[in-house]
């Protein structure tokens, strides 16, 4: 089936898909190229990202650690110690002079990071705050810290304590007698949260703890929701990891990232679409490109049409009129300068010298039918024309008129066939009917003695177009050969077949004058029939049908069952006749 495919299609055709094909990989790579890019940016976003959330962990761990050491440092400080145990037993100045110190520790530990904002310690001995926000406070001894409403040194320690968006670290030392805290600066948090995401405009950043009771974030709106299916997500042990959700029609890149020494998890998110926009000029360049395609396609399929095909089409149309024997120029433009008016100039030079080639053989081919024809037609035998007459003339005498009238009408129509001029060829209705009315002639001049046996004619076969007098030069050698010299009752049968586009007409006879060394010369002559020069008889009417439908076709002769000669007209038609014209005459 592809084979057959393939062999339809027009060397055009074949050209524009070669093309194609050839453009097809172009494309393909082109759009590789352009998908592998949006890859390649997204997994370079993904790393960024992962990065800069990386960095901002690394960098808050740090300070947080160190605050937190400044912090356990600080809860070991020797005057603050003192203070704690010896603070009532201290004079007024002493106690001043320690306070002071222990308050400049707490201002070096605030300027020590921009994330503090307050820094102090609680010493229950003597009911006092110190902090670098509010100075001293003096505070109930039996009361409970107010910044701590939750806290109780029986609690397990904790990284931080969130209360009402504050957030502290709180250390205690000497059985809960002094607590150190420290409060980090919540919008400094969410400043330096709003730096990840500066650049982007749909994407935000928070820390929450692993309940999300506790969250800050630099964006009012953040998906707080979606970031708990996120890190339900998460694997344990794992520090970061790279995560991706869908927000109405938005596809979102997360990442998250433990801040160890908070006990929180830095969440970013940020839209694919901030990534893929930049690249939309480059998909309009895509399509660009693919329109470009189209249009050199098309372009290439015109020029091929105009530059090949239509003169390659007309040059085609020519040979196809030329297999009809129509012998006509190819009405190309043989003033071109390219290969195709070398072709229209050659073709046409050729076509002209087929003409006149064929005009001089084919006017000697008509020639030589028609002498061959006439030849024929004059070997009319004077005596067969004589007896019929006389057979007329005693018929008459005998006071026969319906035989007579027979016998006159089959002499007119016979002569009338065979002395007519015009076309060469008769439907073989007409060939048959001519070799029966002969048939009867001579079936009355032997007096009946001869017995012509003719089988009808099919219709498929009646209207096929046949050189005249073909059939009654067998049917004449039947009788003049095989009878013409005895007494005795014959016989001769006619028979005519059409299958496959090949006509047989047999003729055949029970005479005895037939030996084996005639019914060999008569064969030689036949197969030699265009090489003779003997043009009477059989081998006339053998070299008029190979003239014109071939070697193939001719007559051939055999010994007869019936014992006598056997002559067998075969002739073969193509589809369209050995001549180039349909063997039917339209009636």
């Amino acid at each position: 089936m592809k084979r057959i495919i393939r062999s339809n299609l027009h060397v055009y055709q074949k050209v524009i898909i070669v093309f194609m094909a050839m453009m097809i990989p172009v494309y393909l790579i082109n759009l590789w190229m352009n998908v592998s890019g949006l890859t390649f940016m997204k997994k370079g976003f993904a790393n960024t990202s992962l990065s800069s959330a990386a960095f901002y962990s690394s960098q808050l761990d740090d300070q947080i650690a160190f605050v937190r050491k400044q912090q356990l440092h600080l809860m070991n400080d020797s005057d603050l110690q003192k203070l704690s145990f010896l603070g009532e037993e201290l004079d007024g100045f002493e106690d001043f002079q320690l306070v002071n110190r222990i308050r400049e520790r707490l201002v070096t530990i605030q300027d020590s990071s921009d994330y503090l904002v307050d820094v102090g310690t609680y010493i229950k001995s003597l009911g006092r705050t110190i902090s670098t926000k509010n100075g001293v406070e003096e505070i109930a001894k039996n009361s409970q810290f107010s910044i701590t409403p939750s806290y109780s040194p029986a609690q397990p320690a904790q990284p931080y304590y969130y209360d009402d968006g504050r957030l502290y670290f709180i250390e205690s030392g000497n059985n809960g007698n002094i607590l150190v805290y420290m409060e980090l600066s919540v919008p400094q948090l969410v400043e330096t949260l709003s730096h990840l995401i500066a650049f982007y405009e749909d994407s935000g950043a928070l820390l929450a703890n692993d309940g999300f009771e506790h969250v800050i974030s630099a964006k009012a709106d953040d998906p707080v929701e979606q970031m708990k299916a996120i890190h339900a997500k998460h694997e344990p042990g794992r520090t970061m990891d790279l995560h991706r959700m869908k927000i109405g029609n938005h596809d979102y890149m997360v990442t998250s990232s433990n801040i160890r020494t908070l006990g929180l998890t830095l969440y970013t998110y940020m839209s694919e679409r901030e990534v893929t926009e930049p690249l939309k000029k480059f998909n309009v360049l895509f399509i660009l490109f693919s329109c470009v395609s189209l249009a050199i396609v098309i372009m290439f399929s015109f020029s091929v049409n105009l530059m090949i095909h239509k003169p390659l089409k007309k040059l085609i149309r020519a040979f196809k009129k030329l297999e009809t024997d129509n012998l006509i120029a190819s009405h190309g433009n043989r003033q071109l300068d390219n290969e195709f008016g070398y072709l229209y100039r050659n073709f046409d030079q050729m076509v002209d010298k087929l003409r006149q080639s064929i005009n001089e053989n084919y006017e000697q081919k008509i020639a030589l039918q028609h002498s061959e024809l006439k030849q024929l037609q004059s070997q009319i035998n004077p005596h067969f024309l004589y007896n019929s007459f006389f057979n007329l003339y005693m018929i008459c005498r005998s006071g026969d008129m319906e035989g007579s009238a027979t016998l006159a009408q089959k002499l007119g129509g016979y002569y009338q066939f065979i002395t007519r001029s015009g076309k060469d060829t008769v439907a073989l209705e007409e060939e048959y009917r001519h070799a029966l009315d002969y048939c009867e002639i001579q079936s009355i001049r032997f007096s009946n003695r001869i017995q012509v046996e003719a089988s009808e004619l099919p219709e498929s076969v009646k209207a096929v177009e046949v050189p005249r007098i073909i059939v009654q030069p067998l049917v004449e050698n039947a009788f003049e050969h095989a009878f013409e010299n005895g007494m005795r009752r014959g016989h001769v049968r006619l028979e005519a077949a059409f299958q496959d586009n090949y006509l047989t007409i047999v003729v055949e006879d029970d005479g005895s004058a037939l030996t084996e060394d005639s019914l060999l010369k008569l064969r030689n002559k036949l197969d030699n029939a265009s090489h003779i020069p003997e043009k009477t008889g059989l081998v006339n009417v053998c070299r008029r049908i190979q003239l014109q439908f071939g070697d193939r076709s001719g007559i051939s002769v055999s010994r007869s069952e019936m014992g006598g000669l056997k002559a067998e007209i075969g002739i073969y038609f193509d589809e369209k006749g050995s001549d180039g014209h349909v063997p039917i005459i339209d009636r």
